[in-house]
């Protein structure tokens, strides 16, 4: 505990502490075995931490002298009162001195104790913490920024659990961190040994004989910088700035100590509720196995967890009577009354002491209960070993051999034979369960183009049932909804769900969820055909660069290993009709840490994926790290690849087909009912005028958009309506919308060029022009991007001189950019003229980009220009052959087939052009190109 009082000092100095004393604030000079600091010369160097302890006996006496200066306002709030805490029934809180420091004078603000007042309050009880600490409180009068305050005191400490050993720390400050002064001291007997180790790199404990009677070790403060941990290495690879000392010999005294506060013997007594109980158990089945997990089950959901560290409570566990009474206990109480259940059935069973945070530390610290902060049980039944973990709750007989990942543990012994009372390291393997079964259907019949509904059930086992099943309460609905979007967005990549539904199975310690959703999954079109990647819906997360020298010997982890399963699968449109899968070599994972296995099948107009994830928490040697990260990322790359028929339709004739699909059904049933749930919820309407518009719905996504500004006017919310009114042509609405959104949000980039566009559209160019950014430097992306934005703007403003002269000088820097030849070759073809110089251009961008799409539609312009209607046509369909919804495209070719005389085609490549954009016409009347 005294590493917690001083980690305190350093954090808060002198604002809050955690030690441990009687009821009362002794007052007293200095103690003689101390080593007295330098004295205070001035305030410009008060920053100190002189850190000593001293071992009598059984009795360890924690010596600390601060001093920080109030450099702020904020730090005088911080320290303008002093709290203490500690527990009574350990030993004796005594201030030596409290001062303020001002320049040269030292004024004394303790004087016999004056002002200090004790207060009863329990700061751990909203963690299910009782420690019966009480609080010593004083405020310091007349402290004032610039002074420095000065606090000495002691706490002597003794545990009598112990049996007359002691076990502490003390804290070793590590540079950065300055002081004027610092020290760390540990004073003992002699003749009664301690074991003392340092856990901070290059830190060196050196015991000194002070005379004949005592011995030091004296460390001056800071110490070296520690060094950078690696991530996702095992705890004993963190330093902590600590020296640790025990009277302990070995960990065999350290068992011999705590095992008899474990002791079972008649601690049920004869014909009690308890008794009763577990007779029943016993009489439902003859199966020791079965009997221990429904002992385990007994103790996990009748007693609740609760801390009580009152008194020697923290090492003596209370009675299994009195916990079974009380229905509450922490670990210790759990455990002994875990043993006493179990013996009771007739099944061997010892404590063992565990360290939850820093397992695989614990061999490397010095002997001592310190080492420890939690007790589990070790049963055995035949030759089979079992490790039970009372204050978990979610254990059932499913998960009855799984192992808590404490790492190296100390079994205390007990009836179970040839155990020893010696470091022990558990054994390493996944949860014989999922932890997470998780089971996402979609159905994707509605094609490529639109919203895809989902079926999501989620089964969380065991402790994870426990720990994350939403229960019925106050706001559960809203809980439940909020689980649910999170689980969504994990799995499925967004947070479009409907109502979600949820139910505790108790007997299986099962939690179920289930959830309708909507998903947008990301089909490209690509060399012909509509295809989707499938990459691998449940990964391994495998974090531990080892790229610095100093950590290439360190072992890596996977981050919270976990034992989890997915199944997929993907209702396909027509069927499955055409479709192809290509890549399905699902890839596997077979290593100590890990056990991946993936299966991708397409069969019936349904394509399936199911992963099972093992992950058991084992290392991953040094020499292994690299190999092993090749191997999982590898696995983790291999990405199937589902394919549509080169002859399914585009996105305007599909929609068509498929509005009255059961698919689109459940989308709009979801996007309506989510708006029901909560009708003033801007977002959700905002979410379902985008499916409206993915559907051509343009008055239903207006209108959408319209009662979502009503009720939460966004700038965002402003732009999107702007977008849609502007494709109808409502330049007007399109106008007054972006300035909207640009008086909400001056400095929003999107807002201020729709709005520089609305206004030059509505003939005041001048105010448009002068929104625009002025940093129009070629040479970086974002100038890139700014210049030539000022050219459409320019062109749009019938400025055409202009923009050719910037345009020609900027080609004239940077002339194998693709972006400017081809804003050149765009504009001359516009314009009708120097058509030569466009088609150069133009040529010169598609040989410089790789995805030249957009340029092919420029060159097409060009050659339509010139008349050459064969070459434009060409371009057009190599153009949409690569962006089949590019709209400029469908909309020129349209007019291009007219000209060739294919009044169909050009009817309906203009009805897909219009389809997507009703109003796309208008840009291309400005410059005189009508059908």
């Amino acid at each position: 505990m005294h590493r917690k009082l001083i980690g305190a000092v350093l954090l808060s100095a002198l604002a809050s502490t955690s030690a441990r004393a009687a009821d009362k604030v002794l007052i007293a000079p200095v103690p003689a075995w101390v080593t007295q600091a330098p004295p205070v010369l001035k305030a410009d160097s008060a920053v100190r931490f002189d850190e000593q302890v001293q071992v009598d006996g059984d009795t360890t006496t924690v010596y600390i002298d601060t001093m920080r200066q109030a450099s702020s306002p904020e730090a005088l709030q911080q320290m303008g009162t002093l709290t203490l805490g500690w527990q009574p029934d350990h030993g004796d809180l005594t201030l030596h001195k409290l001062e303020i420091i001002r320049g040269e004078q030292v004024i004394d603000a303790l004087g016999k104790g004056e002002g200090i007042t004790v207060i009863q309050r329990e700061a751990g009880l909203e963690r299910l913490m009782v420690d019966g600490q009480l609080t010593a409180v004083k405020h310091i009068e007349g402290l004032r920024v610039g002074d420095v305050l000065r606090m000495v005191f002691t706490i002597s400490e003794r545990d009598s659990a112990l049996a007359g050993h002691v076990q502490d720390g003390l804290v070793l400050l590590p540079a950065p961190l300055k002081v004027g002064f610092g020290r760390a001291r540990l004073v003992w007997r002699t003749a009664s040994p301690l074991t003392v180790k340092s856990l901070a790199p290059g830190v060196v404990p050196v015991p000194k004989p002070i005379d004949a009677t005592w011995t030091e070790i004296v460390v001056p403060l800071p110490v070296a910088k520690l060094p950078d941990t690696a991530k996702n290495a095992p705890s004993r690879f963190a330093p902590l700035p600590l020296i640790q000392f025990s009277s302990f010999p070995d960990w065999a005294s350290v068992a011999k100590v705590m095992a008899p506060l474990y002791t079972v013997k008649d601690t049920i007594p004869a014909g009690s509720e308890l008794a009763k109980r577990v007779d029943a158990i016993a009489a439902r089945s003859p199966d020791p196995v079965r009997r221990m997990a429904d002992a385990l089950q007994l103790v996990q959901d009748e007693v609740r967890y609760e801390l009580i560290a009152m008194g020697n409570g923290n090492y003596v566990p209370q009675a299994p009577a009195d916990t079974w009474a009380k229905r509450y206990g922490d670990c210790k109480a759990k455990t002994r009354l875990l043993l006493a259940v179990l013996d009771r059935l007739g099944i061997k069973a010892e404590p063992v002491m565990a360290s939850s945070k820093r397992g695989d530390a614990v061999a490397d610290m010095v002997p001592s209960a310190l080492a420890f902060d939690h007790v589990f049980v070790h049963a055995r039944v035949g030759e089979e070993d079992f490790w039970l973990d009372g204050t978990m709750l979610g254990s059932r007989l499913a998960d009855i051999r799984d192992v808590p990942r404490y790492g190296t543990v100390l079994p205390m012994g007990g009836t179970i034979e040839g155990s020893k009372p010696a470091l022990f390291a558990l054994p390493l393997r996944a949860h014989s369960r999922p932890d997470i079964e998780a089971d996402v259907a979609y159905d994707m019949t509605a094609g490529p183009h639109l919203a895809t509904p989902y079926h999501m059930t989620m089964l969380y086992n065991g402790t994870y049932g426990a720990a994350y099943k939403v229960d019925q309460g106050p706001s559960y609905d809203e809980k439940l909804t909020a689980f649910a979007e999170k689980a969504a967005s994990n799995w499925v990549g967004n947070t479009f769900v409907g109502k979600a539904r949820s139910a505790w199975n108790a007997e299986a310690a099962v939690w179920t969820l289930e959830f309708d959703g909507i998903a947008y999954p990301d089909w490209n079109y690509r060399d012909g055909h509509y295809a989707l990647a499938v990459p691998p819906g449940l990964k391994v997360t495998y974090d531990a660069p080892r790229d610095r020298a100093a950590w290439r010997a360190i072992p890596a982890l996977i981050s919270e290993p976990w034992h989890a399963r997915l199944h997929t699968s993907w209702r396909l449109p027509d069927d499955g009709k055409g479709v192809t899968l290509t890549s399905a070599d699902a890839g596997s994972l077979d290593l100590p840490a890990i056990n991946w296995q993936r299966r991708i099948a397409l069969a019936g107009g349904e394509l399936t994926e199911d992963i099972v994830s093992r992950e058991t928490g084992a290392e991953i040697a040094p020499d292994k790290a690299s190999s092993t990260a090749k191997a999982i990322s590898d696995a983790m790359d291999r990405t199937a690849r589902l394919s549509l028929d080169s002859a399914y339709p585009k996105w305007w004739d599909d929609v068509a087909r498929r509005k009255g699909s059961p698919a689109l059904a459940k989308v709009r049933a979801i996007f309506d009912a989510r708006i029901a749930d909560k009708p003033d919820d801007a977002t959700r309407l905002t979410d379902r005028a985008w499916f409206e518009r993915t559907l051509f719905e343009w008055a239903a996504s207006e209108a959408d958009y319209t009662r979502a500004i009503a009720l939460d006017a966004s700038a965002d919310r402003y732009l999107k309506r702007s977008a849609l009114r502007a494709k109808l042509g409502d330049r007007a609405g399109s106008l007054a919308d972006t300035q909207a959104a640009y008086d909400l949000e001056q400095g929003n980039s999107e807002a201020r060029s729709s709005l520089a566009y609305e206004l030059i559209e509505a003939g005041k160019a001048d105010e448009g022009l002068d929104l625009l950014p002025t940093d129009l430097d070629i040479a970086t992306d974002d100038g890139l991007s700014n210049f030539l934005e000022k050219i459409d703007r320019l062109e749009q403003a019938d400025r055409h001189d202009e923009a050719l002269s910037m345009l020609d000088g900027a080609l004239e820097k940077r002339g194998s950019s693709a972006k400017l030849r081809n804003a050149r070759c765009w504009y001359l073809g516009l314009r009708n003229t120097a058509l030569d110089t466009a088609l150069s251009d133009c040529n010169k961008a598609i040989e410089l980009e790789a995805d030249p799409a957009m340029y092919m539609d420029s060159r097409a312009l060009v050659h339509f220009r010139a008349g050459r209607l064969k070459e434009a046509m060409a371009d057009y369909e190599a153009a949409l052959a690569a962006e089949p919804e590019q709209t400029a495209s469908l909309y020129m070719a349209g007019i291009v087939a007219a000209r060739m005389g294919d009044k169909a085609r050009a009817a309906a490549l203009s009805k897909a052009a219009k389809t997507v954009f009703p109003d796309v016409g208008h840009f291309y009347a400005h410059y005189g190109i009508k059908p």
